[in-house]
């Protein structure tokens, strides 16, 4: 039988958990596993003066693997994700960032992570994205959303108004300083920051929320994740930003997007152990005095 494969992603800053990854990589040898590295994570850690023959073979693409391991935050899990989307590779986030929802597992203990790829025990969690349709956007730009997307004011301290039709009818008018639409994965993100529900991940939904809104009376709302929205801005710059997952660009007020429900999903996987409720209770620190 053939051993398993992993492909390694990671962030190109963390050198106080270099030890740390190296002995992850050295445990999953000791247990058989086949390695690979993205091209990019690879050429930091033989900047950071790590042995080549430690580095597992490069790639770029999509890898011939069974598992992928982003090391890092959820900024990394994010970014893995875009790379893998349609894949169906399934991604476990071993945590080096802050808060880490997306990231279940530890340097500290990898054997948590190893053992529950070799017997099969971890959790596999489907998570929806969200999919951008504009034929104006830059030649590679990426499309699809896991946390979320949002429109933005431009460099200007003028609001914005993005007019906003949900499945073919009118909803409103969004004068603000922008609007997210978030999936329920992504409501412990930037949605969370300006005010918006916080949602069990798994949940077949988005949400829109407005960023400081000029009127009070628009509040988030959560729609059914199968609905499609149109957009269009209007702004006194004639020009706005789109932010998908933390990548961004800049478009005229002329386009318009067309948002819904990603063709595929991402699949997260997790300790069996591990609860929402539980993520809840550690990552905002409910029910601590």
């Amino acid at each position: 039988m053939r051993p398993i494969t992993i492909a390694i992603y990671g962030k190109s800053r963390q050198d106080d958990d270099l030890p740390g990854i190296l002995h992850l990589l050295a445990e999953a040898r000791n247990r058989g596993f086949s390695l690979l590295c993205h091209e990019k994570f690879a050429a930091y850690l033989r900047k950071s003066g790590v042995d080549g023959g430690l580095i597992p073979p490069a790639f770029s693409g999509i890898p011939a693997a069974d598992v992928a391991v982003s090391v890092g935050g959820d900024g990394t899990f994010l970014r893995t994700a875009r790379r893998l989307a349609g894949s169906g590779i399934p991604i476990a986030g071993v945590n080096t960032g802050h808060l880490g929802y997306l990231a279940h597992f530890s340097l500290d203990d990898p054997a948590a992570l190893l053992g529950g790829i070799s017997d099969g025990s971890l959790h596999l969690n489907q998570r929806r994205m969200i999919s951008v349709i504009c034929d104006d956007l830059p030649d590679g730009f990426i499309c699809e959303a896991l946390n979320e997307i949002a429109v933005l004011k431009d460099d200007s301290a003028s609001m914005i108004n993005v007019h906003v039709e949900l499945d073919g009818y009118y909803l409103a008018d969004y004068r603000a300083d922008g609007l997210i639409v978030s999936t329920a994965t992504g409501s412990t993100a930037y949605n969370l920051s300006v005010g918006g529900p916080i949602l069990q991940p798994e949940l077949d939904c988005m949400v829109l929320a407005p960023v400081a809104p000029h009127s009070l009376t628009l509040r988030p709302i959560v729609i059914s994740g199968s609905s499609s929205l149109r957009l269009t801005m209007e702004s006194r710059t004639g020009s706005y930003r789109l932010g998908v997952d933390g990548y961004s660009c800049v478009l005229n007020d002329e386009t318009t997007l067309e948002l819904r429900a990603a063709p595929y999903s991402v699949w997260l996987l997790t300790p069996p152990d591990a609860t929402f409720a539980a993520s809840l209770r550690e990552k905002l620190l409910w029910g601590r005095s």
